[in-house]
């Protein structure tokens, strides 16, 4: 208690701040260069936040990098990771969200290293981690997207449609589960040798993180082609 109270009130404001809130990369650099010892792993955190807001990958990687070797922790490894997703570097993303993991095994961990497993065709961890988010948030319909895709990819497709009802029945809004309904249509055999499939009509082009709001997965690896439409 008496550290904090000694603390200056400018730099706990910073560390209290969230970095939306206006503090900028100045604002934290002189916050490192004032912060007793055990304190800097936190402004580097922080920079590292406001880096990566302004897509600045590479400094906010750095400053992930030095935060994660003063003091190991969930954010350091999960802002990092998703840099490293940023840059294509899916082998070293996996790493860093494995490691947020095992520090505290949230709901937010599992999603970002669920989607780099479908990325990098490591689809029975990709099952796994979707099985955990499951777990995690049964009731919210992106819970289902990452492992329902796992599942039509390895060939189970009706482990994949029930995913996907599911998902639907909690948000019929969610076009990942929609449009794999689509491209995994249940066969029904009519009487007379008739067969017909379900369910029909046009769906939004399939994305595997459509539904994963508010991370960093925005840019195209470096080479990549764009999508055709």
């Amino acid at each position: 208690m008496k550290k904090l109270l000694a603390f200056p009130v400018l730099l706990l404001s910073l560390l209290l701040a969230a970095p939306v809130s206006g503090a900028g990369v100045e604002e934290y650099t002189d916050a490192i260069n004032k912060s007793p010892a055990d304190m800097k792993y936190k402004f580097y955190l922080l920079r590292g936040m406001v880096y990566r807001q302004q897509r600045q990958i590479e400094a906010a990687i750095k400053d992930f990098s030095v935060s994660i070797k003063m003091r190991p922790s969930h954010d350091g490894y999960l802002r990092r990771g998703e840099m490293y997703f940023e840059k294509g570097a899916y082998a070293i993303a996996e790493e860093d969200f494995s490691a947020a993991i095992a520090i505290n095994p949230s709901l937010e961990a599992y999603r970002l290293r669920g989607v780099t497993y479908l990325v990098l065709g490591k689809l029975d961890q990709a099952i796994a981690d979707g099985t955990e988010i499951v777990k995690l948030a049964p009731n919210t319909s992106e819970s289902y997207n990452i492992r329902m895709e796992a599942y039509a990819q390895v060939g189970k497709h009706q482990l994949a449609r029930e995913d996907a009802r599911r998902a639907v029945s909690l948000d019929r809004k969610n076009t990942v589960a929609s449009e794999l309904l689509v491209r995994y249509p249940e066969k029904i055999e009519l009487t007379g040798g008739v067969t017909r499939y379900r369910p029909k009509g046009d769906i939004n082009r399939y994305r595997v993180w459509a539904n994963n709001k508010g991370f960093a997965f925005t840019l195209k690896p470096e080479g990549e082609a764009a999508e055709s439409p």
